[in-house]
């Protein structure tokens, strides 16, 4: 479905992942910031026309990088897709990342909206995820 300010993607049991290796604090704050329809600059930069903040995780380092399943195992489910995820950004070129975005119940689609990437962040991929799978670092 698309909106005038870009595409709505709702999926259940799907997870769509973003990762940077810019260091957390070299972005600024107002990358973050929402606008008056409560939409930030990234989801603006990814044609994403809404979202429940409520199924949003981030996680990652103040600064510089750290290996990829360390960013991965503590966030919710991740037992269920770490491992593809982790597969996808070594295949797309890197090792360790900076931090990463989860959309749960999200798939977003990047050959509908043309945006694989702005200057901060790239597209991982849409990952099925298990709800009942806890974090690696649980398990």
């Amino acid at each position: 479905m698309t909106t005038q300010t870009g595409f709505e993607f709702e999926k259940e049991s799907v997870v769509s992942a973003w990762y940077s290796t810019t260091n957390f604090s070299d972005i600024p704050d107002s990358y973050f910031e929402e606008d008056a329809n409560g939409i930030d600059q990234w989801a603006r930069n990814f044609l994403i026309a809404h979202y429940d903040a409520e199924n949003m995780e981030t996680n990652g380092s103040e600064s510089g990088t750290l290996p990829i399943i360390d960013v991965i195992a503590p966030c919710s489910y991740s037992h269920s897709y770490a491992e593809a995820v982790k597969k996808k950004i070594e295949k797309l070129g890197d090792t360790e990342i900076s931090w990463l975005i989860l959309l749960f119940d999200y798939e977003y689609r990047p050959k509908k909206s043309k945006v694989f990437e702005d200057e901060y962040v790239k597209f991982v991929g849409a990952f099925p995820y298990q709800m009942d799978a806890g974090s690696i670092v649980e398990i």
